[in-house]
């Protein structure tokens, strides 16, 4: 009797072991201890970025220094593109300066070239408010530097309206980088005896749209 107690002993003491043993490793895996094999990847630095339209302005009075300005560092204070004096009946044509237009932005644009304002003042004491005539006396004309240069408008300055304008490769979508160079010239007729003591001032906008 003794005997068969104790092999029955043992074989609960194993059963005991092996319920134990179950337990503590359904335990385990139930609190992630002994959990499957894991793998991760990670892609970082991923980004989206826009282009820009910007452009740079170069003026110059013939016969003077080049003004350059930028549509980010002063596009209202870019430099005058005449300075013209000593202005007669008769006068001209004579080229008084020119703008450098150059696509510096990472988009491909179009660009469009408008009057302003033109507006006429006193040259002196003998300027009378009824003498303000000059900016429409005034011819203005305008050409690109192609090869073979266009003339873009030619007419009264006060009545030039907004147009569309190429690069120097005859390009209405301008890439970056593309520039052209546009010459003003002025010319004033021999009917002009309202002029007299007249000073003509013009502002001109250069707009940039993205292609």
């Amino acid at each position: 009797m003794s005997i068969e107690r104790k092999h029955s002993d043992r074989r609960g003491l194993r059963a005991g072991m092996v319920f134990v043993l179950v337990l503590a490793g359904t335990a385990l895996i139930g609190w992630g201890g002994l959990a499957a094999w894991q793998a991760v990847t990670q892609n970082n630095g991923s980004t989206a970025s826009t282009l820009g339209v910007h452009h740079s302005n170069v003026a110059t009075v013939t016969g003077g220094t080049p003004v350059a300005c930028t549509d980010q560092t002063s596009p209202s204070a870019c430099g005058a593109i005449f300075d013209a004096t000593g202005i007669y009946p008769t006068w001209g044509p004579t080229q008084v300066g020119t703008v450098t237009i150059t696509n510096t932005g990472s988009e491909a644009s179009t660009f469009q070239l408008a009057l302003k304002s033109a507006t006429v003042s006193g040259d002196d004491s003998y300027w009378t408010a009824a003498d303000n005539t000059l900016c429409a006396d005034l011819t203005l004309t305008i050409k690109d530097a192609e090869s073979t240069p266009h003339v873009l408008y030619s007419g009264p300055l006060s009545a030039m309206t907004n147009f569309a304008i190429a690069d120097n490769g005859g390009n209405a979508v301008w890439n970056p980088g593309a520039t052209d160079t546009f010459a003003f010239t002025l010319a004033l007729g021999a009917n002009a005896n309202t002029d007299e003591d007249s000073v003509c001032t013009a502002a001109f906008t250069w707009g940039q749209n993205g292609a």
